[in-house]
């Protein structure tokens, strides 16, 4: 996918030590029924609308000259802003690869079992209609909503919720052995008054598993860049069967209060034509219909949402977006800041190359769903420009269509600040 740094980050996927496995653990208004498909084969189901227009402009101004932060989930790390995006191309982005620092994310390494609860098959169908599920467009109440993740929930009393990246327990095979977020719901959320949030990437993590590293690790491939889309095809299926097999289990652990599903972070990148079998927008939109429908059928509480990058070109955010118009999903997640005037970026502006559609409210009214945002992680990780914001500045993001913010690494006054503004800030629910 070009335009790499010249300094690479470890590859921690091969890593020992148990902060680096950790650091894996990173990842992501209904439409009607609908039923994930038993045929591995991937299907042009007819789930693009009709392409919003909008002028694109692909010609990348002052902010190429910076390093944007591309990304998540695994892979937050630099490329170069420079690329000049071609016609139907995402423009500057990075790989799905591992993250290029380790964070102490308070997961237990795979290896390590422990006490945690095998995934076991209870006969309950993989799949199946997912109409009857409610959607939750507000799954934290009609207050802003503060998280951050779990290993530091413990020190921020406040927070509405708690973030826990899920997925690494998938082999090589595609068998998920057991359920590690089971035994967080279970033993630590059902404690609490938290709204849980899962972020998903077993799309991931499964491709690790077979060999396929960070692009910028092995740039050469394979990668996760250039074969992700391949090992999909090849075991579509058993993609849908993990979410399917792991909500079950997490409705058994925590049946009566809903869990947030935050899917598969730069979900786009499957149809980047860098992929030996790039997926299309319509294959891509039936592939999320149906594990969305997975989880929700599973698991009828479950909030989706779906994952936004932010470097996508005008084109590229119209067609994806249109792509997922079939998709039961509640919310959308992304990445931003809080104070550069709505704008996903810190360094866009109105020249920028996206700026139609980089915006908090340009994705909102798309999609027509609420955004949780999130401060990113490893080399992309930003300050936390949400709980430092004026309140002015959070009344604006909420108009924007923003309702919740995980700050990754809060500052030690972050419960202090948030009990301040949050009386001050207006309701999310409309």
């Amino acid at each position: 996918m070009g335009h790499r740094e010249a300094v690479r980050t470890p590859n921690l996927f091969s890593a020992v030590e148990p902060r680096l496995v950790r650091a894996l653990f990173l990842t992501l208004a209904f439409a009607g029924g609908c039923a994930p498909s038993d045929d591995a084969s991937l299907h042009a189901d007819d789930v693009a609308g009709d392409a919003v227009e909008v002028e694109q402009t692909d010609t990348p101004d002052s902010l190429a000259a910076e390093r944007r932060p591309l990304g998540w989930p695994f892979g937050w790390w630099r490329r170069d802003a420079g690329t000049q995006p071609t016609p139907n191309d995402a423009g500057p982005r990075r790989d799905a690869g591992a993250p290029d620092a380790p964070r102490d994310a308070g997961v237990p390494s795979p290896a390590d079992a422990g006490t945690t609860p095998p995934i076991v098959d209870a006969g309950a169908p993989s799949s199946g209609s997912c109409g009857g599920a409610r959607s939750n467009p507000t799954p934290f109440g009609c207050s802003f909503a503060w998280g951050t993740p779990d290993d530091k929930v413990k020190s921020f009393p406040n927070v509405q919720f708690t973030t826990k990246w899920i997925g690494y327990e998938v082999d090589k095979a595609g068998k998920v052995g057991r359920c590690d977020g089971c035994t967080w719901l279970r033993d630590e959320v059902a404690k609490t008054s938290l709204v849980p949030v899962y972020y998903a990437y077993f799309i991931g993590f499964f491709g690790s598993a077979n060999g396929l590293a960070d692009q910028n690790v092995n740039p050469n491939g394979p990668n996760l860049a250039t074969d992700a889309s391949k090992l999909i095809r090849d075991n579509r299926a058993k993609v849908i069967d993990m979410y399917a097999q792991y909500a079950r289990a997490s409705r058994q652990a925590y049946p009566d209060r809903p869990v947030v599903w935050l899917l598969e972070g730069d979900f786009v990148q499957y149809t980047y034509k860098e992929q030996k079998q790039a997926l299309s927008y319509a294959e891509l939109g039936a592939l999320a219909r149906d594990i969305a429908c997975a989880i929700k059928s599973n698991m009828p509480n479950a909030v989706v949402a779906i994952n936004h990058s932010t470097w996508l070109s005008n084109e590229v955010t119209n067609d994806f977006w249109n792509a997922m118009k079939g998709v039961s999903y509640d919310m959308v997640w992304t990445t931003g800041v809080a104070g550069n005037k709505g704008y996903l970026e810190a360094g866009a502006n109105d020249s920028t190359y996206n700026a139609k559609t980089a915006t908090f409210r340009y994705i909102s009214q798309l999609t027509g769903r609420k955004i949780l945002v999130d401060t990113s992680f490893g080399l992309s990780a930003m300050a936390d420009s949400w709980s430092t914001a004026s309140v002015q500045t959070l009344n604006e993001r909420i108009a924007d269509g923003v309702i919740a913010a995980n700050v990754v690494s809060p500052a030690a006054s972050f419960s202090q600040t948030i009990r301040s503004i949050a009386p001050q800030l207006t309701r999310v629910c409309r």
